[in-house]
């Protein structure tokens, strides 16, 4: 599994971000009532994009990870409950963060004198969550194919590179219970899970006597 579909999703969803507040830039002598409609309206459609563009995403990763031949499509439930849960590595909800920084821009357009740099800043955020939760969606969209196939280890394979962390390394080879792999230690964090080999598997304990 790699992440070359995952950049290009990432990619597309940046370049529906800068179109869409660089619209919103030009609209920067409107007033406090037309600054609430548009930015809601601006963070709507992002939200719109961003769970298609994650849909479309898990489905391709899911399609190429699982072995079963019963294949199954992801529903949009299937991304509304990732982005509408805890995410251990950004630490917060993205669908609660997303109605932040929508309340945060308004606010921030209607008092601050630089608005343009207050809308590029937003973007810039935004852009950062969209980047790590695509890294989520890849992750967990693999996860499911190999739950769906019964697997029941998964090896950690670390991205090893000169930005590699500690707590990386130190996992690299490791194996898993699947239902106990540690979330990611830091956010773009691109180390792997893989199917463990027959002769890699963990021997199971026998159950103690009564």
């Amino acid at each position: 599994m790699d992440y070359e579909y995952t950049d290009k999703v990432i990619a597309y969803i940046d370049k529906q971000l800068i179109e869409r507040y660089s619209r919103l830039k030009s609209l920067i002598s409107f007033d406090e009532l037309n600054v609430l409609q548009e930015v809601n309206t601006l963070y709507r459609e992002i939200g719109v994009i961003v769970r298609k563009s994650f849909l479309k995403l898990a489905n391709r990763v899911y399609a190429d990870n699982l072995r079963k031949r019963a294949y199954r499509s992801l529903e949009e439930q299937w991304v509304d409950n990732l982005l509408n849960s805890y995410d251990p590595v950004s630490k917060y909800v993205f669908s609660h963060e997303e109605d932040r920084k929508c309340a945060r821009l308004i606010e921030a357009i209607i008092a601050s004198d630089t608005k343009a740099k207050e809308i590029d800043a937003a973007l810039r955020s935004m852009s950062y969550m969209c980047r790590i939760y695509a890294d989520r969606v890849t992750d967990e969209a693999v996860m499911q194919a190999y739950i769906d196939d019964e697997e029941e280890w998964v090896k950690w394979v670390a991205e090893k590179d000169e930005k590699t962390c500690t707590v990386c390394h130190g996992r690299d080879g490791k194996i898993y219970e699947i239902n106990s792999v540690p979330s990611d230690p830091h956010p773009n964090c691109r180390c792997r899970r893989e199917r463990v080999s027959l002769w890699e598997k963990p021997k199971k304990q026998p159950s103690p006597r009564k």
